[in-house]
């Protein structure tokens, strides 16, 4: 018996049907042979639907992990707040979806210190000089970012 399944991308380029499918099956997979599932995916409509705990990779680093529902109630680092921005909202709201500027780093060439400092609107010297380690901002909630605090 597997214990941890590897899902990466598995509802791609589907339709809706398929997809819904596709998370059915991963679903009872789980409970038949009570196993954990790692849930690669960019589709946080997924992520917000089937996933117990997130981890926010950028540029092949994780940036912050939470529960989902702490995730998507209170994000803390740029990177995540920013994706979520990005997401349309369905109940009418008419607001702008916001962009991330710049571009993402290529892997052959990673900035120094954090990684996502370049596009990062909070970002200080510090940021640059030296890397971050992943720090406790809340129970069972972790970011990589020296200026989560900050309200943007």
């Amino acid at each position: 018996k597997p214990e941890v399944l590897i899902a990466d991308e598995p509802t791609t380029a589907l339709d809706v049907t398929i997809q819904a499918q596709i998370l059915e099956l991963l679903e009872k997979l789980q409970a038949e042979f009570h196993m954990a599932i790692l849930l690669i995916t960019h589709d946080l409509g997924v992520v917000a639907e089937v996933a117990d705990r997130v981890a926010v990779m950028y540029a092949g680093q994780i940036v912050e992990t939470a529960t989902t529902k702490d995730l998507f109630a209170s994000p803390r680092h740029p990177y995540t707040r920013g994706l979520l921005r990005s997401i349309p909202h369905l109940d009418g709201r008419q607001e702008r979806l916001e962009v991330i500027p710049g571009r993402v780093p290529e892997a052959t060439s990673l900035p120094f210190g954090c990684r996502f400092h370049p596009r990062c609107s909070l970002a200080e010297s510090a940021c640059e000089a030296t890397d971050q380690s992943l720090e406790e901002c809340g129970a069972d909630h972790e970011v990589r970012c020296r200026r989560w605090s900050v309200d943007v």
